[in-house]
C-alpha cells in the first residue's frame, strides 16, 4: 500500500523547524543590530547640530561682549556658509516664528532633539536656548543608501541564520532519529512468530522506549493470536482428517462391494468429491497456519527432484503434457514437503488452465537483487489472466474467471503463501508478444551452503 502523497518524513519537519527557528534568530540579530546602529547614527548626528547650535552661541556672545553687534541674519547667514559642507543648517527662532537663518532647519524646542523623515531621508533638529530665542540645528542624520543596506543585512541575515540553521538541523536529525532508525529496522526484520527481545537493545531515548514498549506488547499479542490459530489448526487436523479418511475407507470398501452394480458409479462420484473435500480441508489448514521461515529454511532441497516426481506421479495423460526443464539440483533451503505442495500446485494449476494444450514447467538459477534465486516458472497455453488481476489471483478462493475450471481458488494461494514462508514470491510475468497463455512465476533463494565462524 503506497503512503499517502501528503506524509513527509520526521527529518523534513526537524531541519524546517531549525531553518525556520534560525531564521527568526537571524532577523531578530538582524533587526538588534540595524536598532543599535541606528542609535549611533541618531547620537552622532545630534551631537553634530547640537555642537554647530554651539557655536552659533558662541558667536552671538562674542558679538555681545565686544559691542560690535552685527545682524542677527548676518551672523547666522555667515555661519551656515561655513557649515554649508557639513550638510548642517541653523536657523533662529522667536517662539515658533523663525527670524533668521535656513527655512530647512525646522522648529523644536530649546534642549530637545528631533528627527522627522523616512529611513535614508532623515532630518535631525536639535534646539538650544538662547536668551529669548531658540538656535536651532539641522542636518540629514543618515544617507540616502542607509534604507537599501538595512534591507539588504536584514535579507542576509535572515537567509544566512536559516542556511546555517538547516545545515547544522539536518547533521543534529540524524543522530537524534538514529534510534528510530534503528528501532525501524529491526521491525522491518521482525517474523511474525518469534518470541524474546527481537526489537534491539535499548536506545535510552524515552519517547522511543515507549514505542518499543508499545510494540513489545502489540507483538505479544500477535504472539498469542497466532499461538491460538496454530492449536486450532492442530485440532481442526485432528477433527477433520480422521472422519475423512474413515468416509473414504468406507467408501473404498462399498465401491469394491458394488463393482459391477448400478450403485457403483454414484459411490465412485461420491468418493471423487470426499477426496476433494479433503484436499480442500488440507489446504485451508496449510493456509491457516503460520509458516514461520526459521523453522523450515535449515535444509538443502532439490527442487529439480521434488518437480520430477511431481510430474511422474501425474495421470499418463497429463504426465505427456508436461514439458520439465530442470538443472542437475537446483538446491534451495526449505521444507520438502511444503515444496512439493507448492510445485504439485503450480503445476496442477497450469494444466487445468491449459486444456488439452502442453504445460511447460523450468527451473533456472539466475541472480537478481543481490542474491541468487531459483525460478519456478510454470506457463500454460490457456485463456491468460488480466494484468489488473495478477496479485489478486494470489488472495484464497479469489478466481479471474469463476466457472471456467473446477477448483475452490486456493492453489495459487497456497503457492503465495508458502514462497513467502521461504522467503520467496510468487507472481505471474508477462510473456513474449502474440504468445497466448499464463506464465506463473516462482522466485525462491537458492541454497549455499553456509561458512564456518570465522572464516
Amino acid at each position: 500500500m503506497s503512503e499517502p502523497a501528503s506524509t513527509h518524513k520526521l527529518a523534513t519537519r526537524v531541519v524546517l523547524s531549525g531553518a525556520l527557528a534560525g531564521a527568526t534568530a537571524g532577523a531578530i540579530a538582524a533587526l538588534s543590530a540595524v536598532l543599535a546602529v541606528d542609535h549611533m547614527i541618531a547620537r552622532r548626528a545630534e551631537q553634530r547640530v547640537a555642537g554647530a547650535a554651539d557655536v552659533l552661541a558662541g558667536e552671538l556672545d562674542e558679538g555681545f561682549e565686544e559691542d560690535q553687534w552685527e545682524p542677527l541674519a548676518e551672523i547666522v547667514d555667515d555661519e551656515n556658509g561655513e557649515l554649508i559642507t557639513s550638510g548642517i543648517r541653523l536657523a533662529v527662532y522667536s517662539g515658533r516664528h523663525r527670524i533668521a537663518g535656513d527655512r530647512w532647519a525646522p522648529y523644536v524646542a530649546a534642549g530637545t532633539c528631533a528627527t522627522d523623515g523616512p529611513i535614508g531621508a532623515r532630518v535631525i533638529a536639535c534646539g538650544r536656548g538662547y536668551r529669548d530665542w531658540v538656535l536651532v540645528g539641522a542636518a540629514r542624520s543618515d544617507e540616502r543608501a542607509l534604507r537599501t543596506i538595512y534591507i539588504v543585512a536584514g535579507a542576509g541575515s535572515l537567509l544566512v541564520g536559516a542556511l546555517i540553521a538547516a545545515l547544522a538541523a539536518l547533521r543534529l536529525s540524524r543522530w537524534a532519529l538514529s534510534p528510530l532508525h534503528e528501532l525501524s529496522a529491526a521491525i522491518r526484520t521482525l517474523e511474525p512468530d518469534v518470541q524474546g527481545d527481537t526489537l534491539g537493545g535499548r536506545s535510552g531515548v524515552e519517547e522511543v522506549e515507549l514505542i518499543r514498549s508499545a510494540l513489545a506488547e502489540l507483538q505479544a499479542r500477535v504472539q498469542s493470536l497466532l499461538d491460538q490459530a496454530r492449536r486450532f489448526s492442530a485440532d481442526a487436523a485432528h477433527e477433520l482428517r480422521t472422519p475423512l479418511a474413515t468416509i473414504r475407507g468406507e467408501l473404498d470398501l462399498l465401491r469394491e462391494e458394488a463393482e459391477g452394480r448400478p450403485e457403483h458409479a454414484p459411490l465412485m462420484r461420491i468418493g471423487k468429491r470426499v477426496q476433494q473435500l479433503g484436499e480442500l480441508v488440507e489446504r485451508l489448514l496449510s493456509l491457516s497456519s503460520p509458516l514461520v521461515a526459521r523453522d523450515m529454511l535449515r535444509e538443502a532441497v532439490p527442487l529439480a527432484d521434488i518437480a520430477a516426481e511431481v510430474v511422474a506421479s501425474l495421470p499418463e495423460g497429463e504426465r505427456a503434457r508436461v514439458e520439465l526443464r530442470a538443472g542437475s539440483e537446483d538446491l534451495v533451503r526449505g521444507d520438502e514437503s511444503l515444496l512439493r505442495s507448492l510445485v504439485a500446485n503450480a503445476v496442477d494449476n497450469a494444466l487445468k488452465f491449459s486444456g488439452a494444450l502442453p504445460v511447460t514447467v523450468e527451473l533456472a538459477e539466475l541472480e537478481a537483487e543481490g542474491a541468487r534465486w531459483i525460478r519456478l516458472t510454470a506457463r500454460d497455453r490457456g485463456p491468460g489472466i488480466p494484468v489488473e488481476l495478477r496479485a489478486r489471483v494470489f488472495e484464497p478462493f479469489f478466481r479471474a474467471a469463476p466457472g471456467a475450471t473446477p477448483g475452490h481458488g486456493l492453489g495459487l494461494a497456497l503457492i503465495g503463501h508458502i514462497a513467502r514462508a521461504h522467503g520467496g514470491r510468487a507472481e505471474f510475468v508477462d510473456l513474449a508478444a502474440g504468445e497466448a497463455g499464463a506464465c506463473l512465476a516462482v522466485l525462491l533463494p537458492a541454497w549455499r551452503p553456509e561458512k564456518p565462524n570465522g572464516t
